[in-house]
């Protein structure tokens, strides 16, 4: 693990951080009920700690050498991930969509432990937020979110791979199409759009914990955004929901950065509206 670790880091330039790994069938967090075993971080600050530095690296595997690889997404690492899960109908999903606008360019792509497919666009310039359920089974892992990686272990006892054609450094990582970054742009404004009061009343009352704090911020801000509250006034209430209810807060950079990339998302599909209200 720790020389995978560190070649993606030295060589790719990929910010790589420990997550939990599988013994027994089992997390190593020790938690019955774990929702993610095997894929969250070992580390205090979770994705925000990822990093290329060799000397970090190599202090995690040697406290924790059976770790899984993680590697942040997004502008952390260059590149942003479509996480295809065949199991929540995925697969049928990317081929509608590409049969509707045409097929992905061949890019990097992996193997999840789980039968899934990771496939790997360049980060276009600009925050790409996280988005569950952009459609059925497919889901984007953007600034602030992270994958596991190749030579990580899956609860089902498979290790995520590398697709043999589709290797880093033996294909060129392409950039997404305008079609699928149009698609995942109008799901961050949509994020949200249905957040009912029982989720605001859960929110107050419990919080969020790591591994769903993105994921938050932009439902509820998509949600304000999209009934037309002011984006200053949407951020205000999004830094001050992340200090107060989230476990452990995030960085207020990164909350910014994704209200605006939210709040072009809505000024676009705005204008793409009007335009077609008056033609």
């Amino acid at each position: 693990m720790l020389r995978a670790a560190l070649y993606y880091a030295t060589h790719f330039r990929w910010a790589v951080l420990p997550l939990h790994s599988i013994r027994g069938g089992r997390c190593t967090c020790g938690d019955t009920d774990c929702k993610s075993p095997g894929k969250h971080p070992l580390t205090k600050h979770g994705v925000h700690d990822a990093t290329r530095d060799a000397d970090t690296i190599r202090r995690w595997w040697t406290r924790w050498p059976s770790a899984n690889v993680g590697i942040a997404t997004g502008r952390a690492s260059g590149f942003w991930v479509l996480d295809v899960d065949p199991d929540k109908g995925g697969s049928e999903a990317l081929h509608e969509l590409e049969a509707k606008h045409g097929r992905l360019p061949d890019t990097v792509e992996a193997i999840t432990g789980g039968g899934g497919r990771h496939i790997l666009f360049r980060w276009p310039g600009r925050p790409v937020a996280n988005k569950v359920a952009l459609a059925p089974g497919l889901d984007v892992r953007g600034d602030g979110g992270y994958i596991a990686a190749a030579p990580s272990r899956h609860e089902s006892g498979r290790r995520y791979a590398w697709e043999v054609s589709s290797r880093p450094g033996e294909v060129p990582m392409a950039a997404a199409p305008a079609w699928l970054l149009a698609l995942v742009d109008d799901g961050a404004a949509r994020n949200g759009s249905a957040v009912s009061a029982e989720e605001w009343r859960k929110l107050a009352a419990f919080g969020v914990a790591e591994g769903a704090r993105n994921n938050t911020i932009a439902r509820f801000a998509g949600h304000l955004l999209r009934r037309g509250v002011d984006p200053y006034v949407t951020a205000l209430l999004m830094l001050a929901l992340n200090e107060a209810r989230f476990k452990p807060p995030l960085d207020a950079a990164e909350v910014l950065r994704t209200v605006n990339s939210i709040a072009k998302a809505e000024a676009r599909r705005r204008g793409l509206l009007h335009r077609g209200r008056s033609a």
